[in-house]
């Protein structure tokens, strides 16, 4: 396609680069200058637009170039071993995938082993080519791709995850043998503040301001941008209302070709609409499938203990049972929630959210698009119980003493934190106030 072609596929841009909607409810606001270390927040719903970091890139760069070598300790090095009457065992982070896959838990051993190794090394990956990429003068196109994948790794990441799992998992394991903690088992906690700290220090405008991109030749003049008001009814200034459409991976607004409702970002070349495709039937879809699973997920065991007494089989509720106890009960409620009470609460949570917003409800929107963001933080957290699994399935294989296999109920929980997830990702949370911005509303805007 020539540069020409492109040009008239594309959206023009607005001269405003400061002009942004807010991704979580649409209004329309600019960003200020703010202090060093301060953050910019959408007044409408409180969401967190852009926070000033200071020295953003080299301090990522630093962070990534140290995460990269605690990722390669961690993942050559003996995680965890145990011994009991003379024999012992060790395993290793990706040791858990390969022992759930020799017992016939292929898709379960494929989404630990991505979760734990893949995603993450891509997220370091990613965040090093960024950092080096940006000390050139003219940072290459190729960033805008990296960055546009970036929070998708991120989503799927979950080393902090698989940690709480790992200390869980060692709860258990201690009662039949002595642990034995290995050198990634500390690089593992170490690296997860460093990219807790990377995380923090990254700011992704920084680097979309500093990538050169072909505009369309013809853009929004200053008079069309300072004529743009609230149209076709809306009396907030969202983006929809306008006629604009927001990237949501590089955060620049631009208008679509006259005629039409879609259209392409001109910095990053993303496909854009005014709102995600089919975002409420494509939630549902994966809720309806996540319920179904819910079920045998709890009624099927997770996990299957052998021994010379016998096979001994526990639910997800019986292991929460076995690990309460004085010094436990943490440990046992930690799994109570996060593989009982949250996915039965995101499956709740999500389908509420769904009929609001089907219904044309105006009412508790700010509350709404907490509920939404609190379902988006938690729902990486019903991992715990997949990862006390794997591990505890990896370590306790001392035959003809001892050794764990795991059952079918854990096929059946992995599909539905992973069905969950992405419910959440489908689900569009502008909607919930799109009937809102239709009415009058009694609180002033305030732009940023």
């Amino acid at each position: 396609m020539s540069t020409k072609e492109h040009h008239a596929n594309c959206n023009r841009a607005l001269p405003d680069r400061f002009l942004v909607s807010c991704p979580h409810c649409d209004l329309l606001q600019r960003i200020p200058e703010v202090e060093p270390g301060a953050s910019v927040r959408c007044p409408r719903c409180n969401k967190e637009l852009w926070r000033h970091r200071v020295d953003s890139i080299n301090r990522t760069l630093a962070l990534t170039f140290g995460a990269l070598i605690l990722f390669i300790i961690a993942n050559t090095v003996p995680m965890l071993g145990l011994t009991v009457v003379g024999r012992r065992a060790f395993t290793t982070v990706a040791g858990g995938a390969f022992k759930l896959w020799e017992n016939g838990q292929h898709v379960v051993a494929v989404l630990v082993m991505f979760v734990a190794v893949v995603a993450p090394g891509l997220e370091i990956l990613i965040q090093l080519l960024i950092g080096l990429g940006c000390l050139r003068k003219y940072p290459p196109a190729w960033l805008g791709f990296l960055l546009r994948h970036l929070d998708l790794i991120r989503t799927w990441s979950m080393i902090e995850v698989m940690l709480l799992g790992v200390l869980v998992a060692l709860t258990k394991i201690a009662d039949y043998a002595t642990v034995i903690p290995g050198i990634a088992l500390f690089s593992l906690f170490a690296l997860v503040v460093l990219l807790a700290a990377l995380q923090s220090c990254f700011d992704p405008r920084e680097v979309w301001d500093r990538i050169i991109w072909a505009e369309p030749e013809a853009k929004l003049s200053d008079d069309e941008l300072a004529g743009m008001e609230a149209t076709g009814g809306y009396q907030v200034p969202t983006a929809l209302g306008t006629g604009l459409q927001s990237c949501l991976d590089c955060g620049l607004l631009s208008r679509p070709p006259e005629g039409t409702e879609e259209g392409r970002c001109p910095r990053c070349d993303e496909e854009l609409v005014f709102r995600k495709r089919d975002s409420l039937n494509r939630t549902i879809a994966y809720l309806i499938a996540a319920s179904i699973c819910y079920i045998p997920a709890n009624l099927l065991p997770v996990m299957t203990t052998i021994t010379n007494a016998g096979r001994e089989s526990d639910t997800i509720m019986q292991g929460v049972v076995l690990l309460w106890s004085p010094t436990g009960w943490p440990l046992s409620l930690i799994v109570l929630f996060a593989s009982i009470m949250i996915p039965s609460a995101k499956i709740l949570g999500l389908f509420y959210l769904v009929i609001s917003v089907k219904r044309g409800s105006i009412k508790n929107s700010v509350q709404r698009n907490r509920l939404y963001r609190l379902i988006d933080i938690i729902g990486r957290w019903s991992m715990v119980d997949v990862f006390v699994d794997t591990f505890t399935v990896a370590l306790i294989q001392l035959q003809p003493l001892m050794s764990v296999e795991p059952g079918p109920g854990l096929l059946f929980f992995a599909a539905v934190v992973v069905l969950t997830m992405m419910a959440v990702e489908s689900f569009d949370p502008r909607l919930i106030w799109d009937s809102e911005s239709l009415q009058e509303t009694e609180t002033e805007v305030k732009y940023v």
